[in-house]
């Protein structure tokens, strides 16, 4: 987990189909922004402070791919 990762909301979570960016990160939390406005508990978010258990709970990890294949840079 590093700041700037990108996550996205795992199937049948309030948080399904939203990607996530981390922002920031202490021992026991993490400050993601959301890519659209999320409803949870009533409150609608445009980003959330979650516990990092929480965040492995309702969130996937996903990689961007990148423009080049390093392995192949001559």
């Amino acid at each position: 987990m590093e700041i700037g990762n990108r996550l996205s909301g795992r199937q049948g979570t309030v948080y399904e189909g939203v990607q996530a960016r981390i922002d920031a990160i202490t021992k026991r939390y993490v400050q993601v922004y959301f890519d659209r406005v999320v409803t949870v508990n009533g409150m609608k978010l445009l980003g959330q402070v979650l516990s990092k258990s929480a965040v492995k709970k309702y969130f996937d990890n996903y990689e961007q791919l990148s423009l080049f294949d390093h392995d192949q840079c001559s």
